[in-house]
């Protein structure tokens, strides 16, 4: 007696599976306005991790600026997941992870100018066309960005795609808000903690175009 060779009807479906108990674990957001004070309680800095993926900057971040409150937004619901069950279990206090679309949560986010740093590492460059509206760019991700971040607040965003990294620097160039110094890229990233991408792109020998951006007054 042989045993049934699995399908691709059975793969599919038991992926289904897997993708749906992801989104009812993940930590949602709240309905509804968001304090960030009140989400994450304490005194020390207040930074915003855009896209986290596999968390390994988040984490790190967590354990080298200790003082600081963390929050991290991540659209794949197996990594908000994932990580926020990592950050329990490293019993990591100061980090909070939602699962959800950082378009929809940003706007919700609040008080104004309350945010010290916001990251951004590596976010997916969407090369088809049709995939395009999936960018996060411009003013939909810079305004308010700048709304909730404080007066000299910096905004980091690196990747290894040189055309990702033009758009961004000239959407901060353009954008009244923002101040980025000549020559426009820094050569290290200056937060003590690295993203999974990152790390891997050093190691490959890849360039990493880094920006840090400061809100002014």
């Amino acid at each position: 007696m042989t045993s049934k060779e699995p399908n691709a009807d059975t793969e599919s479906k038991t992926g289904r599976d897997f993708a749906r108990r992801y989104v009812a674990l993940s930590p949602a957001a709240p309905e509804g306005p968001l304090g960030l004070v009140e989400l994450l309680p304490g005194s020390g800095d207040i930074e915003v991790e855009i896209g986290f993926g596999r968390g390994r900057f988040l984490l790190d971040r967590a354990g080298v600026a200790p003082a600081s409150r963390l929050l991290g937004i991540e659209v794949k619901r197996k990594w908000a997941y994932l990580v926020a069950e990592r950050a329990k279990s490293l019993g990591l206090a100061n980090v909070r992870v939602f699962g959800g679309d950082a378009r929809d949560i940003l706007l919700r986010l609040g008080p104004d100018g309350s945010v010290a740093r916001v990251f951004m590492h590596f976010p997916d460059p969407w090369w088809k066309k049709r995939h395009a509206k999936r960018r996060l760019r411009g003013n939909e991700l810079l305004d308010p960005i700048a709304r909730l971040l404080r007066v000299g607040g910096e905004l980091f965003i690196q990747t290894d795609v040189e055309e990702r990294a033009e758009v961004f620097l000239a959407d901060l160039r353009e954008h009244s808000a923002f101040e980025v110094k000549d020559p426009g890229y820094v050569v290290e990233n200056p937060y003590g903690a690295r993203s999974n991408r990152e790390e891997r792109a050093i190691a490959d020998g890849l360039p990493v175009f880094r920006i840090v951006a400061l809100r002014r007054a």
